[in-house]
């Protein structure tokens, strides 16, 4: 219970009256809750689709689900995904790119990465069908948080340190297998989510190469857009599969 407690504090931004003393084992063994807190993100995206669904239609719905997701998670990936737009595609020498990466100001390659992302949710949120939007938004930050694991797992530490050095090359099999498990297990509240298992792994083997390829590894931030890029990934796979049901 600790160590999930302190991955809610961690991936969120919910008000948790506990004081938790851990340290690095803590953090590194409590990433087995990462799917168990994206179903809790999840709850709350669910339940603010319901209310602007209610008060205002389809689209007040789409962009109340995004706006929580952001206001629970304090934008965390999002800051990822700016800073990763920033340096990786500033066209830069690695070390540049580390350094940019770092920098706490916004660019124009962040903004512009930000902006899509939310604009993409949004639009992808809006064109689904109801009611099996809720079971695709319930287990949406699930699986991306699944992602975050095939992150760490299946990459190396692209800095001397830093808070992705808690987890990048540290993530093991066993808890990669845990993780898994929990995935299965919360799916079974809508099984057409399965298949993104492997699609989720696919996606993140092949972002995890294209920023290895410029950075030798992985850092923190781009674990973050990892996580962001994912559900866009998992938003369209819905899409796709609910457009050939409709054919």
């Amino acid at each position: 219970m600790k160590r999930f407690i302190l991955m809610v504090q961690f991936l969120t931004r919910i008000p948790l009256p506990v004081n938790v003393k851990a340290d690095e084992e803590d953090f590194l063994q409590g990433v087995v809750y990462f799917p168990l807190v994206g179903l809790l993100i999840g709850m709350f995206i669910v339940s603010f689709y319901y209310m602007g669904d209610h008060l205002g239609g389809t689209f007040l719905a789409a962009v109340m689900a995004v706006t929580i997701e952001v206001l629970i998670t304090g934008g965390l990936h999002l800051d990822g995904l700016g800073d990763t737009f920033d340096g990786i595609y500033s066209n830069r020498p690695k070390d540049r790119v580390l350094e940019i990466m770092k920098d706490s100001r916004l660019g124009t390659n962040g903004a512009l990465g930000i902006f899509m992302t939310i604009l993409l949710k949004i639009a992808f949120i809006y064109s689904m069908d109801r009611p099996m939007v809720y079971g695709v938004l319930l287990l949406m930050p699930v699986f991306s948080r699944l992602c975050l694991v095939y992150g760490s797992r299946f990459s190396v530490y692209a800095r001397d340190s830093g808070m992705g050095n808690l987890y990048i090359g540290k993530v093991n099999n066993l808890h990669l297998a845990i993780t898994v498990v929990l995935t299965v297990l919360i799916s079974l509240v809508n099984l057409w989510a399965l298949p993104f298992l492997l699609i989720g792994y696919l996606f993140s083997i092949f972002y995890i190469k294209h920023i290895t390829d410029k950075i030798g590894g992985m850092t923190g931030d781009t674990l973050g857009a990892l996580c962001e890029l994912s559900e866009i990934v998992y938003l369209l796979y819905f899409l796709i599969l609910f457009y050939l049901k409709r054919g």
